[in-house]
């Protein structure tokens, strides 16, 4: 009777811990990932100085948080900064320190979901301010798209998303103009995103990212921006 009553209870605490194990994980929502990579960019900008382009490289930090809701719609925030120095070979003496702060957010639903395969539409906000420390010049701008994202879960440990932003509208504000509000006919960029993650538990992703984004405003001062970034980042959930 003894052995019967123990079996029962082993076989009972068995049953509530993996139906606990399994309800844990099913309600992780959020995401809190820290990644940090490679930038390798180049700019134009004759507002600032005369010269035809400028590279720059250096270490960028991005800080994400998403919450995925019950019926697999998605908020993110985005938190991203990069110091480097742009350089040019035309005119050395006009090379500037220069930072980047970028701070995004978006809202995605979720459209398509079927054989791990999904797709999620939605909304995209994001705030940039440069600093270009030498001569005390800044911009500062708000962009306003719309984004699509698609994931493709590989297996239980896999998956891989591809993410692409499409700006419609600018407001720009810089230290030698006063506000500009800018759209489709003058205003062109993309931004794409690229990502493979794996699972180390349930708590915890490893990502590998690439970015790629180029701008383009169609003004007397020309502006241009093309860069490239590789990031290696840690996703917790809970």
């Amino acid at each position: 009777m003894k052995i019967k009553l123990l079996f029962l209870i082993l076989i009972f605490a068995l049953s509530y811990t993996t139906g606990f194990t399994q309800t844990e994980t099913s309600t992780k929502k959020n995401k809190l990932e820290f990644s940090t990579g490679f930038n390798s960019g180049s700019l134009k900008n004759l507002e600032f100085a005369p010269v035809s382009r400028y590279d720059y490289n250096g270490l960028v930090y991005k800080l994400n948080y998403e919450r995925t809701s019950k019926n697999q719609n998605l908020f993110e925030i985005q938190l991203e900064y990069l110091n480097s120095e742009l350089k040019t070979d035309l005119i050395p003496m006009l090379n500037a320190d220069y930072s980047k702060i970028g701070l995004g957010f978006s809202y995605l639903k979720q459209v398509y979901n079927k054989n791990a395969f999904s797709i999620h539409l939605g909304l995209q906000s994001q705030t940039n301010v440069s600093l270009y420390f030498n001569s005390n010049y800044y911009v500062a701008e708000q962009v306003f798209g719309v984004a699509s994202r698609f994931t493709y879960q590989v297996n239980k440990k896999q998956y891989l998303t591809s993410k692409i932003t499409i700006p419609v509208a600018l407001l720009r504000i810089t230290k030698s103009s006063s506000f500009n509000a800018y759209s489709l006919n003058r205003y062109q960029s993309v931004l794409w995103n690229l990502e493979y993650g794996y699972s180390l538990s349930n708590n915890f992703d490893i990502k590998l990212n690439y970015d790629f984004k180029y701008d383009r405003l169609q003004i007397p001062n020309a502006f241009r921006e093309l860069r490239h970034q590789l990031n290696l980042g840690i996703n917790y959930k809970f």
